[in-house]
Protein backbone atom coordinates (compact mmCIF):
# COMPACT_ATOMS: atom_id res chain seq x y z
CA UNK A 1 0.00 0.00 0.00
CA UNK A 2 2.99 2.55 0.79
CA UNK A 3 4.52 1.57 -2.64
CA UNK A 4 1.33 2.42 -4.33
CA UNK A 5 1.05 6.29 -2.25
CA UNK A 6 4.90 6.89 -3.56
CA UNK A 7 4.49 5.76 -6.98
CA UNK A 8 1.47 7.81 -6.85
CA UNK A 9 3.00 11.08 -5.44
CA UNK A 10 5.91 10.32 -7.85
CA UNK A 11 3.50 11.06 -10.86
CA UNK A 12 1.89 13.62 -9.30
CA UNK A 13 5.10 15.54 -9.18
CA UNK A 14 6.43 14.59 -12.20
CA UNK A 15 3.17 15.66 -14.41
CA UNK A 16 3.53 19.27 -12.15
CA UNK A 17 7.27 19.75 -12.97
CA UNK A 18 6.44 18.66 -16.64
CA UNK A 19 3.38 20.86 -16.76
CA UNK A 20 5.43 24.14 -16.36
CA UNK A 21 5.88 26.63 -19.08
CA UNK A 22 7.96 26.05 -22.14
CA UNK A 23 10.08 28.69 -23.62
CA UNK A 24 11.86 28.06 -27.21
CA UNK A 25 15.40 28.53 -27.98
CA UNK A 26 15.27 32.21 -27.76
CA UNK A 27 13.45 31.95 -24.61
CA UNK A 28 10.49 33.40 -26.31
CA UNK A 29 6.56 32.33 -24.94
CA UNK A 30 4.66 30.07 -26.84
CA UNK A 31 2.78 32.22 -29.74
CA UNK A 32 -1.00 30.91 -28.15
CA UNK A 33 0.31 32.32 -24.69
CA UNK A 34 1.18 35.42 -26.23
CA UNK A 35 -1.97 36.11 -27.44
CA UNK A 36 -3.91 35.13 -24.19
CA UNK A 37 -1.88 37.80 -22.76
CA UNK A 38 -2.31 40.48 -24.95
CA UNK A 39 -6.21 39.51 -24.58
CA UNK A 40 -6.30 39.87 -21.21
CA UNK A 41 -4.61 43.87 -21.78
CA UNK A 42 -6.57 44.71 -24.82
CA UNK A 43 -7.78 48.07 -22.75
CA UNK A 44 -6.84 49.52 -19.29
CA UNK A 45 -8.89 51.59 -17.30
CA UNK A 46 -8.62 54.64 -15.67
CA UNK A 47 -9.59 53.24 -12.14
CA UNK A 48 -11.54 50.08 -10.93
CA UNK A 49 -13.00 51.48 -8.12
CA UNK A 50 -15.39 54.43 -7.43
CA UNK A 51 -16.29 55.36 -4.17
CA UNK A 52 -19.12 57.87 -3.90
CA UNK A 53 -18.15 58.29 -0.25
CA UNK A 54 -21.28 59.52 2.10
CA UNK A 55 -24.30 61.06 -0.24
CA UNK A 56 -28.07 61.66 1.02
CA UNK A 57 -30.57 59.11 -0.33
CA UNK A 58 -32.11 60.43 -3.94
CA UNK A 59 -28.86 61.99 -4.37
CA UNK A 60 -26.96 61.44 -7.76
CA UNK A 61 -24.71 58.02 -7.49
CA UNK A 62 -23.65 57.40 -11.49
CA UNK A 63 -19.98 57.55 -12.07
CA UNK A 64 -18.31 56.76 -15.43
CA UNK A 65 -15.22 54.43 -16.25
CA UNK A 66 -13.14 55.52 -18.57
CA UNK A 67 -10.80 53.06 -20.71
CA UNK A 68 -8.11 52.73 -23.32
CA UNK A 69 -7.14 50.18 -26.02
CA UNK A 70 -4.28 49.47 -25.86
CA UNK A 71 -3.56 47.33 -28.95
CA UNK A 72 -3.28 48.01 -32.69
CA UNK A 73 -6.66 46.68 -33.61
CA UNK A 74 -10.02 47.36 -32.97
CA UNK A 75 -11.58 46.01 -29.28
CA UNK A 76 -15.11 45.09 -29.18
CA UNK A 77 -16.59 44.67 -25.64
CA UNK A 78 -19.15 42.02 -25.80
CA UNK A 79 -21.08 42.66 -22.50
CA UNK A 80 -20.95 44.69 -19.70
CA UNK A 81 -23.17 42.50 -16.27
CA UNK A 82 -23.82 44.57 -13.05
CA UNK A 83 -24.12 42.65 -9.95
CA UNK A 84 -27.87 43.40 -9.04
CA UNK A 85 -31.12 45.22 -10.75
CA UNK A 86 -30.25 48.85 -8.41
CA UNK A 87 -26.84 48.82 -10.42
CA UNK A 88 -27.49 49.89 -14.53
CA UNK A 89 -23.97 50.35 -16.67
CA UNK A 90 -24.22 51.76 -20.30
CA UNK A 91 -21.36 50.71 -23.01
CA UNK A 92 -20.20 51.24 -26.16
CA UNK A 93 -21.60 48.54 -28.41
CA UNK A 94 -19.35 49.50 -31.09
CA UNK A 95 -15.54 48.35 -31.64
CA UNK A 96 -13.44 50.78 -29.75
CA UNK A 97 -10.47 51.70 -32.58
CA UNK A 98 -6.66 51.44 -31.70
CA UNK A 99 -5.36 53.80 -28.81
CA UNK A 100 -8.47 55.34 -28.71
CA UNK A 101 -10.66 55.19 -25.49
CA UNK A 102 -14.39 54.61 -24.33
CA UNK A 103 -16.14 54.98 -21.42
CA UNK A 104 -18.84 53.14 -19.12
CA UNK A 105 -21.53 54.58 -17.22
CA UNK A 106 -22.75 53.40 -14.18
CA UNK A 107 -25.86 54.40 -11.91
CA UNK A 108 -26.33 53.73 -8.59
CA UNK A 109 -30.10 53.60 -7.07
CA UNK A 110 -29.82 55.87 -4.67
CA UNK A 111 -32.73 55.26 -2.23
CA UNK A 112 -31.80 52.59 -0.82
CA UNK A 113 -30.19 53.40 2.66
CA UNK A 114 -27.64 52.18 3.77
CA UNK A 115 -23.77 51.01 3.03
CA UNK A 116 -23.18 49.19 -0.51
CA UNK A 117 -20.80 47.60 -2.79
CA UNK A 118 -21.77 46.53 -6.65
CA UNK A 119 -19.55 44.82 -9.05
CA UNK A 120 -19.26 45.44 -12.96
CA UNK A 121 -18.00 43.09 -15.07
CA UNK A 122 -16.93 43.81 -18.49
CA UNK A 123 -16.53 40.94 -20.60
CA UNK A 124 -14.41 41.76 -23.88
CA UNK A 125 -14.46 40.14 -27.08
CA UNK A 126 -11.85 36.98 -27.74
CA UNK A 127 -11.62 36.94 -23.83
CA UNK A 128 -13.35 34.49 -21.54
CA UNK A 129 -12.37 36.44 -18.39
CA UNK A 130 -14.12 39.47 -17.39
CA UNK A 131 -12.41 43.02 -15.57
CA UNK A 132 -14.61 43.62 -12.68
CA UNK A 133 -14.90 46.79 -11.85
CA UNK A 134 -16.67 48.00 -8.36
CA UNK A 135 -18.65 51.01 -6.98
CA UNK A 136 -19.06 51.17 -3.46
CA UNK A 137 -20.24 54.16 -0.92
CA UNK A 138 -22.93 55.00 1.98
CA UNK A 139 -26.22 56.46 1.39
CA UNK A 140 -28.21 58.04 4.30
CA UNK A 141 -31.32 60.03 4.68
CA UNK A 142 -32.05 62.94 4.47
CA UNK A 143 -32.70 63.90 8.00
CA UNK A 144 -29.58 62.16 9.13
CA UNK A 145 -27.82 65.17 10.00
CA UNK A 146 -30.39 66.95 11.62
CA UNK A 147 -30.06 66.37 15.07
CA UNK A 148 -32.65 67.64 17.65
CA UNK A 149 -32.05 68.58 20.60
CA UNK A 150 -35.13 68.16 23.32
CA UNK A 151 -35.73 70.08 26.15
CA UNK A 152 -35.34 68.39 29.25
CA UNK A 153 -38.77 67.54 31.08
CA UNK A 154 -38.84 69.12 34.97
CA UNK A 155 -39.06 66.44 37.15
CA UNK A 156 -41.46 66.64 40.36
CA UNK A 157 -41.31 64.59 43.23
CA UNK A 158 -44.98 63.96 44.80
CA UNK A 159 -45.11 63.44 48.58
CA UNK A 160 -47.34 60.08 48.89
CA UNK A 161 -50.29 60.78 50.91
CA UNK A 162 -51.51 57.91 53.31
CA UNK A 163 -55.03 57.40 54.70
CA UNK A 164 -54.43 59.38 57.76
CA UNK A 165 -53.30 62.66 55.93
CA UNK A 166 -56.23 61.87 54.02
CA UNK A 167 -58.66 62.31 57.30
CA UNK A 168 -56.78 65.34 58.20
CA UNK A 169 -57.41 66.80 54.86
CA UNK A 170 -53.41 67.92 54.67
CA UNK A 171 -53.69 68.47 50.63
CA UNK A 172 -50.98 66.94 48.61
CA UNK A 173 -47.64 68.54 48.21
CA UNK A 174 -44.94 68.63 45.32
CA UNK A 175 -41.33 69.26 45.41
CA UNK A 176 -40.00 71.70 43.09
CA UNK A 177 -37.00 69.76 41.90
CA UNK A 178 -35.06 73.49 40.80
CA UNK A 179 -35.55 74.68 43.74
CA UNK A 180 -36.05 72.24 45.94
CA UNK A 181 -39.15 74.21 47.39
CA UNK A 182 -42.24 72.37 48.62
CA UNK A 183 -45.67 73.47 47.48
CA UNK A 184 -49.22 71.94 47.85
CA UNK A 185 -50.84 71.42 45.02
CA UNK A 186 -54.51 73.11 44.34
CA UNK A 187 -57.33 70.99 43.85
Amino acid sequence: MKRIFFVLAIVLIASVAFSQEKADKNGKKDKDQTENVEKRSSIVFDKLVHDFGTMEKGGDASCVFTFKNITKKPVTLTNVKTSCGCTAADWPKEPVAKKKKGSIKVKYDSNRIGKFTKTIKVFIEGNENPIQLEIKGTIVSPNANDVKTVAPVEKKEVKKVDEADKKNEIKPQVKDAKSNEVKQVKK
